[in-house]
């Protein structure tokens, strides 16, 4: 099961209660314990975040409501993570930090960064199917970047250009508003945000360097805590999608990366009612679909991404998953 911190969604219900929601009536209506926000449960699955941003979106009656979240996003509301990241040496260290441990949070979406020689670019990396709702998580990652950096560095951090992939708003004002030194684009490949290099080399204001390395410590027992208490499909769903980059990932290699023997992984795997092959074909369907309906990304392009040696063998296949092939598939999206 997919899941999301349940202290992030007790950080966007406040936000909304002050932009003129009621807590109780936000969490009735998204059919949410009131326990919540107190931190129980401490996660919660993906169904139960697209709910509450329904509900979120209601009481308050702003559509932009995600970017104001981010806008007002607290270092207290990524737990751990969040003191890895504010005694780090730098914002681009934070960055790269809180793409590494992003599944401390939760595991619908994360980030990646990777720096040229002037400039660094951040972009959302989608880890489930993409549904309409989401939109209001990828608007708050994108401002609460911006804002935490800026709350956090000697001067403001400010992207050059900022896109999401979604389609255009009809009223665009408030994304504009948000990134006002910034271009901004919509229905890009990915979302994502570009800053000048010596933007992100500032350092950060307070940054403690042993609590750093204290911190760090934490997250990284907690995410080896999270990844052994997940079931071994999730483990191997995993290691797959990070192997699915123009080869493809084999059962003795998964194992390997595991620290188990072949057999063992494959008992477990029956022992989950699932197989090794199983999950990499379902993993390629859900990977084949996002770059479909999220990129113009050609169909020989994502053949090649997905370990095929062919572009007719993955359509085969993508038409076995789905009764449809790859350009059809898009053609019914328009």
């Amino acid at each position: 099961m997919h899941r999301l911190s349940s202290s992030i969604l007790a950080f966007r219900i406040a936000i909304a209660a002050e932009e003129g929601g009621e807590i109780g009536a936000i969490l009735d209506a998204a059919g949410v314990p009131h326990d919540l926000m107190n931190g129980d449960p401490p996660y919660v699955d993906l169904a139960t975040e697209r709910r509450v941003w329904r509900a979120i979106v209601e009481a308050t009656g702003r559509e932009d409501i995600g970017l104001v979240c981010g806008n007002k996003f607290p270092t207290q509301a990524m737990g751990m993570l969040g003191y890895v990241c504010a005694n780090a040496p730098s914002l681009h260290i934070a960055f790269e930090k809180s793409c590494q441990y992003a599944r401390i949070m939760g595991d619908s979406m994360g980030s990646l960064v990777e720096r040229g020689p002037t400039e660094t670019r951040v972009w959302i990396e989608q880890w489930t199917e993409w549904r309409d709702p989401l939109r209001y998580t990828v608007d708050c990652f994108m401002t609460a970047m911006v804002a935490w950096a800026t709350a956090n560095a000697p001067r403001p951090v400010r992207p050059k250009e900022v896109g999401f992939h979604y389609a255009r708003p009809k009223d665009t004002t408030a994304h504009e508003k948000a990134f006002p030194t910034a271009s901004v684009h919509f229905e890009t490949n990915v979302s994502y945000q570009i800053y000048d290099n010596a933007c992100l080399d500032q350092p950060i204001i307070g940054a403690n360097s042993a609590l750093f390395r204290d911190f760090e410590e934490r997250v990284q027992r907690v995410m080896t805590q999270i990844h052994n208490a997940a079931p071994w499909s999730e483990r191997v769903r995993h290691c797959v999608v990070e192997g699915l980059k123009g080869s493809t990932p084999t059962l003795d290699a998964i194992a390997s990366e595991l620290a188990v023997s072949t057999r063992t992984l494959q008992l477990r795997l029956s022992g989950e009612g699932t197989s090794f092959s199983e999950i990499l074909s379902t993993s390629r369907a859900d990977l084949a679909k996002e770059f479909l309906k999220t990129t113009d990304v050609r169909n020989d392009e994502i053949a090649y991404l997905l370990g095929y040696s062919e572009e007719s063998v993955f359509s085969r296949s993508f038409k076995k998953w789905t009764g449809r092939t790859p350009t059809e598939f898009r053609s019914s999206l328009a």
